[in-house]
Formats: structure tokens, sequence, C-alpha cells
């Protein structure tokens, strides 16, 4: 039976984290010239992106691979997944803007007000970004409302296909590059009775959940009907994403030991898109974020001999940063092994500072309307304003909807590859994720804030020799790892990184299937 490495990213957590570090927060930094300052460093240092096949970690180490549950049995050819959690301060100015909703109103809505919320009005970033057409042309990202900035998904294609058709991801491997097929769409959405329940209600993609006949949908919302999983539909949107919003590999700087640091990744921005304007903060310490390392604790499937974690909306989600009680889904306290955290400051559910076209009738997971709680959270200044999610949970609904939002996370992982075995990776994320192996790009998620899906298969990457060719950052490490034909070897190591930033309050979803 062929094994699967699957990705899914929006809501809680209820695994296990190990591990915690610090790097205390304050003040704002000028990303611009800071920026050009370390990349001019980088280019001389002589201990970034080595080529020295001695400086390459050929093997993991077992050291830093340890089992975080007895329960938990980890898979001979893939390790546990380590990650490092930055954690930003609400207000931060990438994270929150509501781009698409605020070119809806402004473009559909005569009586459209200023955003006179607190946190916002008073917000030069955001001002600057909402203005039409100079800041959406800069920071847009591709959405049903604002499908000029980014590319569909399309129902019979990969997102990684993607490359083919749009120029800023010249570089991408051909091998990975496909014709994508937008004769149908992939929707996510909510709908309503599902599995017989006449109240319950669950989000997904529309052909998982609602209707055989989803790729037959239009741009409306007329005619719709569920027969599926789910027997009522409520919402759904058509799936963008945006693109090339980073370069195609990853840099390692030298450890001590004089290896590269396979653990330190450097991610680097390509263009301006979806709000990334200060994208070299999210993955680095500095002074706006909070740092906690941990491991991710892989669990076996109900339903199958796989391992993995499963968090979604319809369970809760994935918030990694609060310890949540499972029966009631109220906020408890911090979680223990991240104690170096802001702390909650948002909301699980979708609120716009303005006059948001589902306001009145949208629910929040439990089935309870959410209208008065969105109010009182935006009167207080909403998701830029740090105190004001306490407030709304304490005088409307209560805990069940306090959380860190917020994030933003790198995972690593080394793996075996077996050749022949048929394994791919699979991938589903709500928030911003970029998935590398061997240091080169293999799955651009980038932008949107509706779940987008994305498949890896390995042995199209062994096949080629996916991370072995010329100027590759880790080429190096492939000496002894390829056959004569540039192709991978049965039994060797190899690395994946994932890089996701949860930037809304709607939801942080993390779905992985090994």
């Amino acid at each position: 039976m062929n094994k699967i490495f699957r990705f899914c990213a929006a809501g809680m957590l209820a695994v296990a984290f190990y591990g915690c570090d610090s790097s205390d927060s304050a003040k704002p930094v000028a990303p611009e010239d800071e920026k050009a300052q370390t990349d001019a460093e980088s280019k001389d240092d002589p201990k970034t992106e080595s080529k020295d096949s001695s400086a390459v970690e050929t093997e993991p180490s077992s050291s830093k691979i340890e089992s975080i549950d007895p329960d938990s049995t980890q898979s001979e050819d893939i390790k546990a997944l380590e990650v490092v959690i930055r954690d930003f301060a609400a207000g931060y100015p990438d994270f929150e803007n509501f781009q698409s909703y605020a070119y809806e109103s402004q473009t559909q809505d005569d009586n459209f007000d200023t955003w006179t919320y607190p946190g916002y009005a008073d917000n030069a970033d955001w001002l600057e970004r909402r203005t039409i057409p100079s800041g959406y042309d800069t920071y847009g990202c591709g959405n049903s409302t604002t499908p000029q900035y980014g590319i569909p998904v399309g129902a019979n294609a990969h997102p990684h296909d993607l490359s083919s058709t749009t120029g800023a991801r010249l570089s991408t491997p051909d091998y990975i590059n496909a014709v994508l097929d937008l004769s149908s769409y992939v929707w996510y959405g909510e709908f309503g009775m599902c599995n017989g329940q006449q109240r319950g209600s669950m989000r997904g993609f529309a052909h998982e959940l609602c209707s055989d006949a989803a790729a037959s949908w239009t741009d409306t919302d007329e005619g719709r009907r569920c027969d599926k999983v789910c027997n009522s539909y409520i919402w759904a949107q058509k799936v963008y994403i945006t693109p090339g919003m980073v370069k195609q590999t990853l840099s390692f700087a030298k450890g001590e030991d004089g290896k590269l640091n396979l653990r330190e990744p450097v991610i680097t921005k390509a263009r301006n898109a979806c709000d990334n304007k200060y994208f070299e903060q999210w993955f680095t310490d500095n002074e706006l974020n909070k740092r906690s390392e941990g491991t991710l604790a892989l669990k076996p499937s109900e339903t199958s001999s796989a391992m993995g974690l499963w968090y979604d909306w319809n369970n809760g989600g994935f918030y990694p940063l609060d310890s949540v009680d499972a029966s009631t889904g109220y906020w408890v306290s911090l979680n223990p092994q991240f104690q170096n955290q802001f702390g909650p400051q948002s909301l699980t559910i979708n609120c716009p500072p303005y006059k948001y076209m589902y306001a009145g009738t949208q629910t929040e997971r439990s089935g309870a309307a959410s209208a008065q709680e969105c109010q009182l959270w935006l009167m207080e200044g909403g998701p830029r304003v740090g105190e004001a999610a306490l407030y709304a949970t304490q005088s409307a609904v209560g805990m069940r909807n306090f959380r860190n939002s917020g994030f933003t996370m790198v995972g690593y992982a080394p793996f075996k590859y077996k050749k022949g075995a048929g394994k791919v990776l699979e991938f589903t994320s709500l928030a911003d994720m970029w998935v590398f192996v061997d240091g080169v790009m293999v799955l651009d998620l980038g932008g949107s804030d509706l779940a987008k899906q994305g498949v890896v298969d390995l042995e199209l990457l062994a096949k080629n020799g996916h991370g072995c060719h010329a100027d590759e950052p880790l080429q190096a490490y492939c000496e002894g790892k390829v056959e004569d034909g540039g192709a991978w070897k049965d039994d060797t190591w190899h690395h994946l990184h994932i890089f996701y930033a949860d930037r809304h309050s709607n939801g942080s979803v993390l779905y992985l299937n090994f």
C-alpha cells in the first residue's frame, strides 16, 4: 500500500511540543535597511551556502530526533517534525490586513466608511496597502474578489503545477511543471446538515463535502446544492493561490562544526504580494517576535496504518501556542511548552473591520451566531489590538473562540527515500505555505485565506535527481547518494522543510499524514 505524506493547514493543537527557547520582542525593526545590510553581509560571509561536501550533514543526527511520545511509533523512513514557532504581537503590519474585503467594499459599496475602528484608521501601513489601485498593485493577493493578482486552482491539477502559467516562477525545475487544467476549479466553503446532523456544519472542499457536481459551479451562489457528506450549502469560494512570493531555493549557513545547519534554513522574498512588505522578519529572530522550539509528535490514524496530524476548522484547528479544553473548546492557558509568547490575542472567527457581507449570518464552529462577538471585538480594536479579543469573549460567548493567532512556523524532517514505494507528500494549507525538499521548492501555496491543496510525488523527484543539480544549495550532499543517471539511490536520506505563516484569525490548519 502506498504511504502518503499529507499536510493541511487551519486551527488548534492537541499534539505534544517539547522544548522552549527565548527571543523577546518589543520594538519595530526597519526591515528594508536591515535586509540590505544583512544581504550584503551574507554574500561576503564564507560560512554561508557552502558547497563543500564535508560541510554537509549526510544523515540525520540521532541526538536531534527523539521519540516525544512513548505511544507514538516513529516510521523508520521519516523522523519527527522539528519546529520553530515565532509569535507576533497583535498589530504586526503584515498580518490581518483583510485586503480582499477592503477592495470589495470600496468598489461595490457607495456608503463604505473609512475604517474608523482602532488599530486601522491610525495604521499607516494598512492605509497605504488598501489604496486602489497603487496599494493593490503592489501588495494584492489572488482570490475571488481580486483574481487578477493570483491563479485559481484547477480541480484536476496540483498547485505546484502552476509554475508554467506565471512568469514569477521561471526557475522551477521543469519536471514539476505541467499543463494547468482549468476546466474545473477547487472550491472551499462551509456546508450544513453534515453526517445526518440537522444543525451541524463543516468546512472543507466542495468536492469532498458538498456536491459531486462542484466542478460545474459558477461564480454565483444560484442553484448550488449538496448531496455528499453535507446536505446543505452555506457558502463557498473558488480557491486561488499567489505564487512567486519567495525564491525557489533555500540557503544554509555553517554551524560551529563546519557543517551546513539544516535546522536554520533561510527563505528569501522574491517579490511583493499578499501584504508581505516585511517578509524578511517572518522567519527570522528579531525584536518583533518571540521564538519557541519543539517537535511535533505523530499519531496513528484511526482509519489506516498512517501516522500524522489532523487539525482543521471542524475539530478545533491548529493553535500550538494555546492549551484548550477538548470537550468545550475553551481556552485554558498558555501551552506550557511555549511560555515565550504574547498569549491569546485573537478570535477564531472571520471579522473584517467594515460592513462585512456575512456579518449578520456568520456562525462560529459550535453553531452560535458570531455577529455580536465580532462587533465587540472590532469596537475594541479587533485583531490589531491584543486586549480586544479577551474583552469580546468575556462579554459574549465565553472563551471558546479565544486563541493566539499570528505566528509563523518552520518545520524540518529528514526522511529516507524508499525506491518504488510510490510515496507522495500531500499538503493543504489555509495560510501561506512553501515546501522544499533538499533545499529546492516543490510546492508553492502562498497567499489567500482559503484552504489550498498540493501534492508532491517523491518518485518523480527521485527520478529527476531533485536537489542534486548544479548550483542547488545541497548539491554537495548528493555525493554518493545518486545513481549514474542522476536519480536518487534507494535508502538515501533527504531533507524536508516547511514554511508556514498563520496571518489571519479565521483559522489555522495543519493536516499531516505519513
